[in-house]
């Protein structure tokens, strides 16, 4: 009797140990992946120790490499493993295959693990949320003058810009969605859902705000699932059609700007010092309203910057620029021709600007949001008039994509294998002449066509199964946070390969798993025909 109370005494306790490293992996998702990895460890030595002590860890192995839907959850870590058979890049993929073992740890240790409760899942969720919360306050507090410089990247101190927005995302879906009974924590949830969406503005997150819209139209989809037949369709009918519209919005906000052509025989030919100007008519940068390569005075220039600044004009600025560029545009957004004349009319406080990488007279001035749509227009009118992609993220992501297709068009029914995206890329490139510089040749920002040049039509088709499969069965859906999580992720996966980044494969493995395995007692007991659970085991 002392003996099997001892037993469960472990277990219990091992079962608190598992319960901590899923709580500390998830707060450690905005923060820091060596704490990540170390939470996912600590997680398992739990799972570990609890088979150990109630003598199940030979059965919770079997369940884990058997159980079909346990096996059809980390199929997208076993798929990448086996690709490196037919890889000649094994580096690569090895290290591709490494950034997927949270799908093989929480896959494993969720599916064979006691299911948590209602209450420990929104433990989970609200945990989550709150430390995104946190970890933006302190980017503000650390980094929030970038915001001045409008460099939205820089404001994410600890992880990648675009993965933050995601957790921002998902963080303000939960805090609408948990509705507390203590009327302070409900007005405390409505102030962190106003603090992330807030946050996603402010510094301008495009793509995280088309995954909270995306989000959203989800909830409001569900939302309506018990209204009258009328009602309930004519909102559905406005969902669909929501998706349709917002693409035609963007496209017209990013149409070119009417102007009219410029004439070198309109523009001046030499400048107030007597030098010749430099005149690119073909180049459509304009900043301001005003046009950036024209009226350029090259000696001008480098002899006025000079005595102005200590930075050299072809030196980099702060945010690791060429200078001179940053000078010209932001000569050109105060109406300013490039020579000395122009150099004497800026102020003190222009010229530190432009040591900062400020390059516009607006930059900082303005909501970064609108600022951001600018900058897609701008490189939408430079890849229009010269087809030229290099250094901004939504024309090279055009580039991107066009030689993806071409790879997986090649390779469309076994793929290149999990270390051979890089260099089937590299030579595409080379095949194609692409316009992309050497240093911005990149894979293919778009998860599902990276798995369809990996893996082929039949691996690709083959995963998104496998990840459709538990859900349905384990009616996954029935959470009312994961229609919201999956249409995040989703969109995710439209414009990165985020399943390539340790955050990201986090993001994806950590909360599937937890809806998925988690809550697989909870679906059941809700009168759905799912697979019945084993008899649990004592936990925390």
């Amino acid at each position: 009797m002392a003996a099997g109370s001892m037993a469960e005494a472990w277990v219990r306790r091992f079962g608190q140990v598992r319960m901590a490293g899923l709580f500390i992996a998830v707060a450690a998702l905005p923060w820091n992946n060596v704490l990540l990895s170390n939470a996912q460890i600590l997680m398992v030595l739990g799972w570990l120790g609890e088979g150990l002590a109630a003598r199940s860890l030979g059965r919770r192995f079997r369940q884990a490499f058997t159980g079909p839907w346990s096996l059809a959850f980390i199929a997208t870590f076993l798929l990448h493993a086996a690709g490196i058979i037919w890889s000649e890049d094994r580096a690569w993929a090895f290290d591709l295959t490494r950034i997927l073992l949270p799908v093989l740890v929480f896959g494993v240790v969720l599916s064979t693990s006691p299911p948590m409760g209602e209450r420990a899942i929104r433990d989970v969720l609200r945990t989550g949320a709150w430390s995104v919360v946190a970890s933006t306050a302190v980017c503000l507090v650390m980094a929030g003058g970038h915001l001045q410089s409008g460099d939205h990247r820089a404001v994410s101190i600890f992880i990648s810009h675009v993965r933050l927005g995601l957790l921002l995302a998902l963080a303000t879906c939960v805090f609408i969605l948990d509705r507390p009974a203590p009327g302070w924590l409900r007005a405390m949830h409505a102030l962190g859902a106003v603090w992330a969406v807030g946050f996603l503005v402010g510094m301008g997150s495009l793509s995280g705000l088309g995954a909270l819209a995306a989000a959203l139209l989800m909830l409001a989809w569900r939302g309506v699932g018990g209204a009258r037949p009328l009602v309930r369709w004519s909102v559905r009918g406005f969902l669909v059609l929501a998706p349709v519209a917002a693409p035609l919005i963007l496209s017209g906000m990013l149409w070119p700007r009417p102007y009219t052509p410029l004439r070198v025989e309109d523009l001046r030919e030499r400048s107030a010092g007597g030098e010749p100007y430099y005149h690119d008519v073909s180049d459509p940068q304009w900043e301001n309203g005003h046009p950036v390569w024209v009226h350029v005075a090259r000696g001008e220039l480098e002899r006025g910057w000079a005595r102005r600044s200590r930075i050299g004009l072809y030196d980099k600025d702060e945010r690791g620029q060429l200078l001179r560029g940053t000078v010209v545009r932001y000569l050109a957004s105060r109406g300013l021709d490039k020579d000395s004349v122009g150099l004497l009319a800026l102020t003190d406080e222009d010229v530190r600007r432009i040591e900062q990488g400020m390059p516009s007279v607006r930059t900082g001035r303005q909501p970064l949001l609108m600022a951001r749509v600018d900058q897609l227009r701008m490189e939408l009118d430079r890849y229009r008039a010269i087809g030229d992609p290099n250094g901004h993220s939504l024309t090279m992501r055009l580039a991107y994509w066009r030689t993806g297709w071409w790879i997986a068009n090649r390779h469309l029914w076994t793929g290149v294998g999990t270390g051979d995206t890089r260099p089937a890329f590299a030579q595409a490139y080379e095949e194609l002449h692409s316009p992309l510089d050497p240093a911005w040749r990149n894979r293919a920002h778009n998860e599902f066509l990276t798995l369809l040049i990996t893996f082929g039509l039949p691996g690709l088709l083959f995963l998104l199964a496998c990840w459709v499969a538990p859900v349905v069965v384990y009616r996954a859906w029935r959470h009312p946070v994961f229609p919201a999580w999956a249409a995040i992720f989703l969109v995710s996966c439209l414009t990165e390969d985020t399943l390539e980044t340790q955050t990201g494969a986090t993001f994806y493995a950590l909360y599937a798993a937890l809806f998925v395995f988690g809550g697989r007692w909870l679906n059941a007991q809700a009168g759905l025909q799912a697979a019945p659970p084993r008899a649990p085991e004592r936990s925390a």
